[in-house]
């Protein structure tokens, strides 16, 4: 069957060993998998308190219910099918509202009182969403960054602002701290002052950015290569690490267990960096040799989602202290 590697055998990962159910280092399980829950690749990935949202290539957004047996044993049945006009690539959940970034370059908007609106902007694929201050900020393909604000008047979200000047290439992912955007994109990232939307810093190297995490006033980045940096809220770099040996990152979450930073990787391993100290602990083969397209964390009892390229849906826990 078809393995996640390109025409030239992909970038150099890991090899690719049997998939684990468990990695006793790490006191880690999973519960379950669900074979096939798209049809394509799972790229992103929500919780809310009610449910799990899964957004993929197969131009759909799914609603799962997750459920604990007698035995301990988490299951995920799927509740509501939604399709989309667009493959999906960003999911997010703020204030009532669930946001679908498409390839297209449209943010599909849906409300809990059944609104459903379209959010026209970006001439590409949406990769980022967040919401700062009650404004939507969505970055995408189109090297542009754009900020969006809810009109309850009109009912719709107009487009109020867009960054496009020093943008670091197409935009990969958005994250705020302090009064700073960090906008990761194809040539590393860039630093915008949100008071005047000006870029202040590009931050070396100028290498193609997976993904971004927060922890304790500090911005960790993945780059695609499968090095990271950890930042201050000003941009001063304080630490780096040399390419995991699981090689490519794809995605980036925080698990609060441990506490734990996991990173996705090309060939189907997650592995696991302990925080504070920022020191590498292991990597685990969770797919079979299938990226890990997108990590989501529910922020408690240490359990986390895996999304992978070949439309599998995986739950895991982190049981230990």
């Amino acid at each position: 069957k078809g393995k996640g590697k390109g025409k030239d055998g992909d970038l150099d990962g890991g090899p690719v060993g049997p998939v684990v159910q468990r990695c006793d280092e790490e006191q880690l399980g999973r519960h379950c998998e669900v074979r096939k829950a798209h049809g394509a690749a799972i790229t992103c990935l929500c919780m809310t308190p009610e449910a799990i949202y899964t957004g993929s290539q197969d131009k759909s957004l799914k609603r799962w219910k997750p459920a604990k047996s007698e035995g301990g044993q988490y299951t995920l049945t799927p509740e509501l099918t939604v399709p989309l006009p667009d493959s999906c690539f960003s999911l997010l959940f703020n204030g009532g509202w669930l946001f679908c970034g498409l390839w297209s370059g449209q943010i599909q908007a849906f409300s809990q009182e059944g609104m459903q609106l379209e959010l026209k902007g970006h001439s590409r694929r949406v990769n980022s969403l967040l919401i700062h201050q009650n404004v939507l900020i969505s970055g995408g393909n189109d090297r542009e960054v754009k900020l969006w604000q809810y009109d309850a008047g009109t009912k719709t979200f107009n487009c109020t602002h867009t960054v496009s000047d020093s943008m670091p290439g197409p935009i990969s992912k958005l994250h705020v701290l302090g009064e700073q955007l960090f906008v990761g994109g194809m040539n590393g990232v860039a630093v915008v002052n949100l008071t005047d939307l000006k870029v202040t810093k590009l931050l070396p190297p100028t290498k193609p950015v997976a993904d971004m995490l927060e922890f304790q006033g500090h911005i960790i980045v993945a780059y695609t290569e499968g090095s990271l940096r950890i930042f201050d809220g000003e941009g001063n770099l304080k630490s780096e690490t040399k390419p995991l040996a699981a090689g490519p990152i794809l995605t980036l979450a925080g698990l609060e267990s441990g506490p734990r930073v996991l990173c996705g990787h090309t060939r189907g391993q997650v592995s696991t960096i302990a925080l504070p100290n920022f020191e590498f602990r292991t990597h685990f083969q969770a797919l079979d040799g299938y990226k890990v397209e997108s990590i989501t964390c529910a922020g408690h009892d240490g359990i986390f989602l895996l999304g992978s390229q070949d439309g599998s849906l995986q739950l895991w826990q982190r049981v230990g202290a």
